[in-house]
């Protein structure tokens, strides 16, 4: 098991409705360019799609994003016990 304890978001802080909607931002455009760049290749199976070249990289800025994010809105998750 994990040494790392949950943490939740505090719902009854003013900077909660913020949060979410910059996170839901980051996520909805990196699927957006997921789905336009996958629609390219209608019949590709495999693994190593050609959309990869240039999602991967926008994954991981994705993720940077998202977790400097998270550390910028540090103050709105507690732990649970």
């Amino acid at each position: 098991m994990s040494d790392s304890k949950r943490k939740t978001l505090n719902k009854d802080h003013p900077d909660c409705a913020e949060y979410p909607a910059k996170f839901r931002a980051l996520w909805d455009a990196y699927m957006k360019l997921e789905e336009t760049e996958k629609a390219k290749y209608p019949d590709w199976r495999s693994q190593d799609h050609p959309a990869n070249e240039i999602l991967c990289p926008v994954y991981r800025k994705m993720c940077a994003d998202i977790k400097a994010l998270q550390k910028e809105y540090a103050h709105l998750f507690t732990e649970e016990e």
